[in-house]
């Protein structure tokens, strides 16, 4: 049987408040295959949430190999806060990027540093770590359209013991300058907001980008105790 071009068309959304509809056409009313359109739609969603599900895992996956993070508190916290970053509004922006993070014991707090190279060059270093296995950066490359893909490594210097929201303030704060002052972070951020929002970033500076990315990946409270525990260490010095 012939489908019509709008096939598959409907979609289901959910607000902000929780609640599901159907996004239809006027058209649709009248429409004698609705109810196939719609579980055809539903299947196409279902199928699609499976994959980035399955991306989502096998990227979180690939950061922790790479990673090398020595205390356990500190991995938990690492943890939880990919599981959370990959399922943010935002969470697509990491899929052409590599986050590393490397734990190491200095006076400071921490540090980032972003590395441009090659899809082929991701997967050799990758294969080399996980023993030849199947690895997926390579294609989160290609999607960013250029054969470059942007390694992001956050250097760890200290954390704060048996403080879970502070750290992961820490972790998420560093990402989220990663994004706020380079030109590359930034122009893939700009890719995934509202024309008005969009806007608004290019008039913030860094430091203020920092904060709205933190709050809009939904770290607002992790926010305010890293930077209380941060006031209270500089106010000891």
């Amino acid at each position: 049987m012939e489908r019509k071009e709008c096939f598959s068309s409907l979609r289901e959304i959910t607000d902000k408040n929780g609640f599901t509809m159907t996004e239809s056409r006027p058209e649709c009313r009248a429409c004698q295959e609705i109810r196939d359109c719609l579980r055809d739609s539903k299947q196409a969603a279902s199928e699609k949430r499976e994959k980035d599900e399955l991306k989502r895992q096998n990227m979180i996956t690939e950061v922790i190999d790479l990673s090398q993070i020595n205390s356990n508190e500190l991995g938990e916290c690492l943890l939880e806060f990919l599981n959370r970053i990959y399922s943010s509004p935002m969470g697509t922006v990491f899929f052409r990027n590599l986050l590393v993070f490397l734990e190491v014991p200095q006076d400071g707090f921490s540090s980032t540093v972003t590395v441009p190279i090659s899809p082929s060059t991701v997967e050799l270093i990758l294969e080399e770590v996980n023993g030849n296995r199947a690895v997926h950066p390579g294609e989160a490359g290609k999607e960013r359209g250029s054969g470059e893909f942007i390694l992001r490594i956050v250097l760890i210097q200290k954390h704060f013991s048996r403080n879970k929201k502070a750290n992961m303030g820490l972790i998420a704060h560093e990402v989220a300058r990663l994004f706020s002052s380079e030109d590359g972070g930034i122009r893939q951020v700009l890719q995934e907001l509202s024309g008005y929002e969009n806007n608004l970033f290019k008039k913030m500076d860094a430091s203020q980008r920092i904060g709205w990315l933190m709050e809009k990946w939904g770290f607002r409270n992790e926010f305010e105790a890293f930077r209380k525990e941060v006031g209270a260490f500089k106010g000891a010095e």
